[in-house]
């Protein structure tokens, strides 16, 4: 899918990243840089997004005792719902997609995974044509057919306590469980997915950030956020006062994290790194909502980074401000308009 002429002329086009030319001449006057933790800072893929993976599987099989053997969804997959908004908690998310397969096992009375993978809708038709834009978790369980008695089986069959946990077991495993969530697992007795995870942002720019006051909105609870920051080494200048989690219950899209670090780091004009629809969306909330505060919008797509995805389309039509590969593009931009003003 290529890149219409009307985007072209708004955007700058290099090499990693990508720059709305409204706002080239901003970028010198940024205080403040406010991060997302997964996928920005944090590679998740073979963490958070595979206990996803994992925790559907296993409440279809070990809980529900499904039978067959085809997963039922796969990392590609979770970026519909990522994309749909709403779903910026993974315990959410992993509990949509239980669900909606939950939906589809009673409509087609089936209690196999092989089967339940193949009949219609598939995860992209759901998310895309069958959601409301930003629903969430919430539209998923209005999706329910009014029908009481099937809506009576479907919750019947699902625990969203037990769904978090098991994906909690999972993410996190005998060494870190107690210490993040505190609690021992006994569903799951392994090493947690938490090992898999790599850092993506390059460690000799600390000092680069400096520059700017910095601050954390992210999904994450409290102590995962911790764990991050500790093996990011940014202990030093991420103090409590700087950094929003899912403990503090306000969650994105809603501008209310943003506007807290905002007031407390004084932020002029900030930069909101984040990977999803949702992370977007809450620049465009703060903006809309205060006079004295402004966010440029910035989005880190890895691997999706192509000019020919479907991805890059949306969010330049979507008006993002800055789209990059990754966090460290961003800072390399930064880094060299820093440079030209001195």
């Amino acid at each position: 899918m290529l890149i219409s002429e009307k985007l072209n002329s708004d955007y700058l086009f290099k090499k990693k990243i990508i720059l709305n030319k409204k706002i080239l001449d901003e970028l010198s006057r940024v205080d403040t840089l406010v991060f997302d933790v997964d996928g920005v800072l944090i590679d998740v893929r073979n963490s958070y997004i595979e206990a996803i993976c994992q925790t559907v599987q296993f409440y279809f099989k070990e809980i529900l005792r499904f039978q067959g053997s085809q997963n039922l969804i796969n990392p590609e997959e979770i970026e519909y719902f990522k994309m749909a908004g709403g779903f910026n908690n993974d315990w959410d998310l992993t509990s949509a997609v239980v669900l909606f397969y939950l939906l589809k096992a009673r409509e087609n009375n089936l209690k196999d995974v092989d089967k339940l993978r193949s009949r219609g809708p598939d995860i992209k038709t759901f998310t895309t044509k069958m959601l409301s834009p930003g629903g969430g978790l919430t539209k998923v369980i209005d999706s329910i057919e009014k029908d009481g008695y099937a809506k009576e089986w479907i919750l019947s069959l699902w625990d969203k306590d037990l769904i978090t946990k098991i994906f909690q077991e999972i993410y996190a495993g005998e060494e870190y469980c107690f210490n993040i969530y505190g609690f021992h697992p006994s569903l799951i007795k392994k090493d947690g997915l938490i090992k898999q995870e790599r850092i993506i942002i390059n460690k000799k720019k600390k000092d680069f950030l400096q520059n700017y006051s910095i601050g954390i909105l992210t999904g994450r609870t409290e102590r995962e956020a911790r764990v991050a920051l500790e093996r990011l080494g940014w202990d030093d200048i991420i103090s409590k006062e700087k950094i929003v989690t899912a403990d503090d219950g306000v969650g994105k899209p809603h501008s209310q994290g943003l506007k807290k670090i905002a007031d407390s780091l004084k932020t002029k004009l900030g930069i909101y790194v984040g990977d999803t629809w949702d992370d977007l969306i809450t620049v465009k909330n703060i903006n809309k909502e205060e006079r004295k505060i402004k966010f440029l919008s910035a989005i880190v797509l890895g691997e999706g980074f192509d000019l020919r995805s479907k991805s890059v389309k949306f969010y330049l039509n979507e008006e993002v401000d800055l789209l990059a590969q990754d966090v460290n593009s961003i800072l390399y931009s930064l880094e060299r308009v820093k440079n030209n003003r001195q």
